[in-house]
Protein backbone atom coordinates (compact mmCIF):
# COMPACT_ATOMS: atom_id res chain seq x y z
CA UNK A 1 0.00 0.00 0.00
CA UNK A 2 2.76 2.35 0.47
CA UNK A 3 3.91 1.90 -2.50
CA UNK A 4 0.98 2.53 -3.98
CA UNK A 5 0.42 5.92 -2.66
CA UNK A 6 4.19 6.55 -3.35
CA UNK A 7 3.62 6.27 -6.92
CA UNK A 8 0.46 7.90 -6.91
CA UNK A 9 1.81 11.21 -5.56
CA UNK A 10 4.16 10.85 -7.73
CA UNK A 11 1.34 10.34 -10.67
CA UNK A 12 -0.30 13.75 -9.04
CA UNK A 13 3.09 15.63 -8.38
CA UNK A 14 3.45 15.40 -12.42
CA UNK A 15 0.09 16.25 -13.83
CA UNK A 16 -0.02 19.60 -11.52
CA UNK A 17 3.20 20.59 -12.52
CA UNK A 18 2.12 19.85 -16.60
CA UNK A 19 -1.39 21.29 -15.63
CA UNK A 20 -2.64 24.38 -16.74
CA UNK A 21 -3.77 26.09 -13.29
CA UNK A 22 -5.83 29.56 -12.68
CA UNK A 23 -5.98 31.51 -9.41
CA UNK A 24 -8.51 33.52 -8.41
CA UNK A 25 -8.10 37.57 -8.89
CA UNK A 26 -10.32 40.51 -8.72
CA UNK A 27 -9.93 43.22 -11.58
CA UNK A 28 -11.67 46.58 -11.13
CA UNK A 29 -14.34 47.11 -13.87
CA UNK A 30 -13.59 50.56 -15.60
CA UNK A 31 -17.08 51.72 -16.28
CA UNK A 32 -18.22 51.26 -12.67
CA UNK A 33 -15.00 51.72 -10.54
CA UNK A 34 -16.06 47.89 -9.05
CA UNK A 35 -14.37 44.89 -8.06
CA UNK A 36 -15.01 42.01 -10.52
CA UNK A 37 -14.32 38.68 -9.37
CA UNK A 38 -11.66 37.06 -12.44
CA UNK A 39 -8.45 34.42 -13.20
CA UNK A 40 -5.09 35.10 -13.61
CA UNK A 41 -2.69 32.41 -15.06
CA UNK A 42 -0.73 30.66 -12.29
CA UNK A 43 1.02 27.69 -14.42
CA UNK A 44 1.09 26.02 -18.02
CA UNK A 45 3.38 24.36 -20.02
CA UNK A 46 4.72 24.19 -23.40
CA UNK A 47 2.62 21.67 -24.08
CA UNK A 48 -0.29 24.11 -24.56
CA UNK A 49 1.39 24.68 -28.14
CA UNK A 50 0.46 21.35 -29.22
CA UNK A 51 -3.54 21.20 -28.21
CA UNK A 52 -5.54 21.16 -31.63
CA UNK A 53 -6.28 25.05 -31.15
CA UNK A 54 -2.50 25.15 -32.29
CA UNK A 55 -4.43 25.01 -36.02
CA UNK A 56 -5.73 28.48 -35.67
CA UNK A 57 -2.53 29.85 -34.07
CA UNK A 58 -4.97 30.26 -30.86
CA UNK A 59 -3.44 29.38 -27.39
CA UNK A 60 -4.38 29.13 -23.81
CA UNK A 61 -5.44 31.20 -21.99
CA UNK A 62 -6.95 32.46 -24.60
CA UNK A 63 -8.88 29.65 -25.74
CA UNK A 64 -10.08 29.25 -22.07
CA UNK A 65 -13.79 30.53 -20.55
CA UNK A 66 -11.73 31.44 -17.74
CA UNK A 67 -10.07 34.22 -19.96
CA UNK A 68 -13.18 36.03 -19.88
CA UNK A 69 -14.26 38.68 -17.05
CA UNK A 70 -17.64 39.72 -16.94
CA UNK A 71 -19.36 42.19 -14.90
CA UNK A 72 -22.78 40.61 -14.41
CA UNK A 73 -24.35 43.83 -13.16
CA UNK A 74 -23.86 45.85 -15.63
CA UNK A 75 -22.98 43.34 -18.41
CA UNK A 76 -19.42 44.79 -18.93
CA UNK A 77 -16.85 42.26 -20.16
CA UNK A 78 -13.70 41.76 -21.87
CA UNK A 79 -10.77 38.62 -22.33
CA UNK A 80 -8.15 39.64 -18.59
CA UNK A 81 -5.45 41.18 -20.51
CA UNK A 82 -7.43 43.74 -21.43
CA UNK A 83 -10.08 44.40 -19.25
CA UNK A 84 -9.20 47.31 -17.19
CA UNK A 85 -7.38 49.23 -20.25
CA UNK A 86 -10.15 51.47 -22.03
CA UNK A 87 -10.19 54.78 -23.41
CA UNK A 88 -12.29 57.74 -22.60
CA UNK A 89 -13.73 57.53 -25.11
CA UNK A 90 -14.47 53.72 -25.24
CA UNK A 91 -16.19 54.51 -21.76
CA UNK A 92 -18.91 56.42 -23.06
CA UNK A 93 -19.64 54.37 -26.35
CA UNK A 94 -19.86 51.06 -23.63
CA UNK A 95 -22.08 52.89 -21.05
CA UNK A 96 -24.52 54.31 -23.72
CA UNK A 97 -24.32 50.79 -25.93
CA UNK A 98 -24.99 48.75 -22.36
CA UNK A 99 -27.75 50.71 -21.23
CA UNK A 100 -29.70 49.86 -24.32
CA UNK A 101 -28.54 46.52 -24.61
CA UNK A 102 -28.01 44.67 -21.67
CA UNK A 103 -30.09 42.75 -19.34
CA UNK A 104 -29.34 40.55 -16.32
CA UNK A 105 -32.36 38.52 -17.63
CA UNK A 106 -30.65 37.37 -20.75
CA UNK A 107 -26.93 37.50 -19.05
CA UNK A 108 -24.42 35.09 -21.13
CA UNK A 109 -23.90 31.99 -19.60
CA UNK A 110 -21.93 29.50 -21.64
CA UNK A 111 -18.89 29.90 -23.48
CA UNK A 112 -19.69 30.79 -26.49
CA UNK A 113 -22.12 33.11 -25.43
CA UNK A 114 -19.88 35.24 -23.60
CA UNK A 115 -17.25 35.24 -26.64
CA UNK A 116 -20.60 36.49 -28.84
CA UNK A 117 -21.19 39.24 -26.52
CA UNK A 118 -17.69 40.09 -26.39
CA UNK A 119 -17.41 40.13 -30.16
CA UNK A 120 -20.82 42.99 -29.36
CA UNK A 121 -18.68 44.82 -27.15
CA UNK A 122 -15.17 44.75 -28.82
CA UNK A 123 -17.64 46.14 -31.39
CA UNK A 124 -17.68 49.36 -29.37
CA UNK A 125 -14.10 49.80 -28.51
CA UNK A 126 -11.69 50.70 -30.99
CA UNK A 127 -10.16 47.26 -31.72
CA UNK A 128 -7.14 46.91 -34.62
CA UNK A 129 -7.26 44.13 -37.23
CA UNK A 130 -4.59 42.17 -35.29
CA UNK A 131 -7.41 41.94 -32.77
CA UNK A 132 -9.96 40.99 -34.94
CA UNK A 133 -7.92 38.46 -36.83
CA UNK A 134 -7.05 36.05 -33.57
CA UNK A 135 -11.11 37.12 -32.15
CA UNK A 136 -11.60 35.20 -35.59
CA UNK A 137 -9.93 32.44 -35.26
CA UNK A 138 -10.59 32.00 -31.29
CA UNK A 139 -14.74 32.02 -32.74
CA UNK A 140 -13.21 29.47 -36.04
CA UNK A 141 -12.01 26.65 -33.07
CA UNK A 142 -14.33 27.00 -30.44
CA UNK A 143 -17.26 26.42 -33.21
CA UNK A 144 -14.78 23.63 -34.18
CA UNK A 145 -18.04 20.93 -33.58
CA UNK A 146 -20.33 23.33 -35.82
CA UNK A 147 -18.62 23.31 -39.14
CA UNK A 148 -20.92 25.59 -41.06
CA UNK A 149 -20.20 28.87 -37.63
CA UNK A 150 -16.59 27.87 -38.27
CA UNK A 151 -16.33 28.30 -41.41
CA UNK A 152 -18.28 31.91 -41.26
CA UNK A 153 -15.50 32.74 -39.14
CA UNK A 154 -12.66 31.39 -41.25
CA UNK A 155 -14.19 33.76 -43.96
CA UNK A 156 -14.08 36.67 -41.73
CA UNK A 157 -10.37 36.21 -40.76
CA UNK A 158 -8.99 35.79 -44.24
CA UNK A 159 -9.29 39.10 -45.64
CA UNK A 160 -7.39 40.30 -42.28
CA UNK A 161 -5.22 37.71 -42.94
CA UNK A 162 -3.93 39.15 -46.56
CA UNK A 163 -4.24 42.61 -45.17
CA UNK A 164 -1.42 41.46 -42.08
CA UNK A 165 0.53 39.47 -45.30
CA UNK A 166 0.73 43.22 -47.77
CA UNK A 167 2.46 44.86 -44.52
CA UNK A 168 4.99 42.49 -45.58
CA UNK A 169 5.67 40.83 -41.67
CA UNK A 170 8.71 39.46 -41.27
CA UNK A 171 10.52 35.97 -39.50
CA UNK A 172 7.68 33.96 -37.61
CA UNK A 173 5.06 36.79 -37.86
CA UNK A 174 5.14 36.13 -41.84
CA UNK A 175 5.08 32.05 -41.14
CA UNK A 176 2.57 32.19 -39.24
CA UNK A 177 -0.09 34.53 -41.93
CA UNK A 178 1.13 31.82 -44.59
CA UNK A 179 0.43 28.91 -42.31
CA UNK A 180 -3.09 30.52 -41.89
CA UNK A 181 -3.98 30.74 -45.03
CA UNK A 182 -2.90 27.26 -46.27
CA UNK A 183 -5.05 26.12 -43.51
CA UNK A 184 -7.59 28.57 -44.13
CA UNK A 185 -8.10 27.79 -47.97
CA UNK A 186 -8.36 23.90 -47.44
CA UNK A 187 -10.94 24.37 -45.19
CA UNK A 188 -12.75 26.38 -48.04
CA UNK A 189 -11.96 23.38 -50.08
CA UNK A 190 -9.65 25.59 -52.23
CA UNK A 191 -6.60 22.98 -52.35
CA UNK A 192 -4.70 25.25 -55.00
CA UNK A 193 -4.53 28.28 -53.18
CA UNK A 194 -4.05 26.26 -49.94
CA UNK A 195 -0.65 24.06 -51.49
CA UNK A 196 0.35 27.80 -52.66
CA UNK A 197 0.71 29.38 -48.91
CA UNK A 198 1.88 25.77 -47.49
CA UNK A 199 4.69 25.94 -49.87
CA UNK A 200 5.28 29.12 -48.77
CA UNK A 201 5.85 28.00 -45.52
CA UNK A 202 7.96 25.66 -46.23
CA UNK A 203 10.38 28.17 -48.25
CA UNK A 204 10.29 30.65 -45.60
CA UNK A 205 13.04 31.58 -43.75
CA UNK A 206 13.31 32.17 -39.90
CA UNK A 207 16.28 32.72 -37.27
CA UNK A 208 16.55 29.57 -34.82
CA UNK A 209 17.24 30.50 -30.83
CA UNK A 210 21.00 30.59 -32.06
CA UNK A 211 20.17 33.65 -34.60
CA UNK A 212 20.83 31.17 -37.42
CA UNK A 213 18.73 31.75 -40.66
CA UNK A 214 17.05 28.69 -41.68
CA UNK A 215 14.11 27.30 -43.42
CA UNK A 216 11.41 25.02 -43.03
CA UNK A 217 10.43 25.99 -39.03
CA UNK A 218 10.04 22.58 -37.74
CA UNK A 219 7.17 23.40 -35.86
CA UNK A 220 5.30 24.60 -38.76
CA UNK A 221 6.50 21.73 -40.79
CA UNK A 222 4.86 19.12 -38.62
CA UNK A 223 0.96 21.15 -38.91
CA UNK A 224 1.84 21.42 -42.50
CA UNK A 225 2.31 17.61 -42.86
CA UNK A 226 -0.90 16.82 -41.08
CA UNK A 227 -2.57 19.43 -42.90
CA UNK A 228 -1.82 17.70 -46.21
CA UNK A 229 -2.91 14.04 -45.28
CA UNK A 230 -6.35 15.78 -45.14
CA UNK A 231 -6.04 17.34 -48.09
CA UNK A 232 -5.26 14.13 -49.55
CA UNK A 233 -8.47 12.51 -47.79
CA UNK A 234 -10.47 15.39 -49.30
CA UNK A 235 -12.83 15.42 -52.21
CA UNK A 236 -12.01 17.96 -54.88
CA UNK A 237 -12.34 18.38 -58.38
CA UNK A 238 -8.90 17.94 -59.14
CA UNK A 239 -6.88 15.03 -57.00
CA UNK A 240 -3.96 15.13 -58.54
CA UNK A 241 -3.21 18.80 -57.41
CA UNK A 242 -1.92 16.88 -54.20
CA UNK A 243 1.63 15.99 -54.46
CA UNK A 244 2.96 13.24 -53.00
Amino acid sequence: MKKIIIALFFIFKTYSIQATQFGPVEMTDPLTNEKVPAFTVMSYGSYIYNWPSKYDLIFWPLSDEKWICINLKNGYAAFNNDFEKITEAEKTNLKKWLAGNYSQKRMPTTHIEKLLWLEQLYRQRQMDDDFWSQFYRLMAYVYSDNPDKSIEYVKKAIPLLHVKLKSKPKGIKRIEVLFLLGDYYRRLNEPEKSLKYFKKVKAARYKDNDGKTKTGHPYFMEMINDRENLLKNQSFSNPDIIEH
